[in-house]
């Protein structure tokens, strides 16, 4: 059951830090967790103390590190603050695997006009790592927008407490008002735990929880958790998504790359399938038959086939959170490389951990959903070539 906890900004869009800015130099535990409690305290997350803990370390990391600037937008708050955990979160990621002697610089001045996110040195090779957290899909805008207006309506009953509202496929705007009702009317003397359901059982309108926050004092009934009942297929919509998303991420690139010089997309695929994303980067697959027996082939409308484009971008980097509905959390990485680029497989695997390395050839077990492998073998059908047979 997908679903998301809020993470949003204030009214007025900026965490109140004008005692807690970073300063450049080393900073105390006692510090760092006081600023990660502010931080915290300028979303709707509500954070546990390993939130906190978690935090605190990561930002003690990134500031020995020199990444100050990053640690500072984290702290500055403002309504991309999700994004900006993402960057931290990554940032910190990395660190862990690289060596101190290793160079690394966030959004590096030298001149550029839009300088790419992290710029990291090894070994002679400058890799160039722009990260982009994709954006939704137009039916989560839709959801997201009908669940701002439950949010709105709700806000009005004086019970504090958080609401956990995960909504059919199905729900529309013109459901609000009966689902508002609904809400008014168990909020009276809500069982924490318990799931309400608008609707019949086996097809569900929407599922209710209630629960009382940890620490925080809320006036009101509140928005705690929001997404959907199932998921959805979403395929054809998916892909061209994520192509958009990588295309202006990838704009950052005005250089070519080379075995000397690796230009990276990274983004948080959460809310994407692998079969999505090899559609958007490497072509649509499609299936056909051959000699009696089935078989599969890709379309030449993949991203990394797009001239210019396929002469920027190495590869793109899945971000997976471990755990994914808090902004604090570790990833696990999957390469998505392209094909003109193999021979760079080795620099890109010799810089980070990947669970798997994917090619044009691999696609997910029967072209559904997700790899399964997490040893990074070929896992998942393959073809001999590209293109139509």
């Amino acid at each position: 059951m997908p679903c998301s906890r809020s993470l949003n900004a204030p009214a007025d869009g900026h965490v109140r830090l004008t005692k807690c800015n970073m300063t450049g130099t080393p900073i105390s535990a006692s510090y760092a967790t006081i600023i990660s409690r502010k931080i915290f305290e300028g979303t709707r997350y509500e954070a546990t103390e390993d939130d906190v803990r978690e935090l605190s370390n990561n930002l003690i990391l990134l500031e020995k590190r020199g990444l100050t600037k990053l640690n500072q937008r984290l702290t500055e708050g403002g309504r991309k603050t999700g994004d900006t955990f993402v960057e931290h979160n990554f940032a910190a990621s990395i660190l862990s695997q690289l060596d101190p002697a290793v160079s690394i610089s966030y959004e590096p001045t030298e001149g550029l006009q839009r300088p790419p996110d992290f710029k990291i040195t090894k070994n002679d090779i400058t890799y160039w790592i722009q990260i982009k957290n994709l954006a939704s899909l137009e039916r989560e805008n839709r959801q997201t927008n009908i669940i701002k207006e439950i949010g709105r309506q709700i806000s009005a009953i004086n019970i504090g407490k958080f609401l956990g509202c995960r909504l059919a496929e199905t729900f529309s705007v013109n459901d609000i008002a009966g689902l508002v009702s609904f809400i008014a009317e168990i909020a009276k003397e809500p069982n924490e735990g318990k799931e309400y359901i608008l609707g019949e059982e086996t097809s569900p309108k929407a599922i209710l929880e209630f629960w009382l926050p940890n620490k925080a004092s809320l006036s009101n009934l509140t928005i705690g958790i929001s997404g959907d009942i199932e998921m959805v297929e979403q395929t054809g919509l998916a892909k061209e998504q994520i192509k958009q998303s990588v295309l202006n991420a990838a704009g950052a690139f005005d250089w070519t790359a080379d075995a000397k010089t690796i230009n990276l997309v990274s983004m948080d695929s959460n809310n994407y399938e692998d079969i999505d994303i090899c559609d958007a980067l490497f072509g649509t697959e499609f299936e056909f038959f051959k000699a009696g027996r089935q078989a599969w082939s890709r379309e030449q409308d993949g991203l990394f086939k797009k001239p210019t484009f396929n002469e920027r971008l190495v590869g793109v980097i899945a971000l997976r959170k471990i755990n994914r509905w808090t902004p604090m959390s570790t990833y696990t990485m999957l390469l998505f490389l392209n094909e003109a680029f193999k021979n760079c497989e080795d620099k890109v695997t010799g810089l980070f951990s990947f669970k798997q390395v994917i090619r044009y050839n691999m696609r997910p077990p029967m072209g559904f959903g997700n790899f399964k492998n997490q040893d990074n073998k070929s896992d998942g059908e393959q073809i001999a070539r590209p293109g139509r047979e």
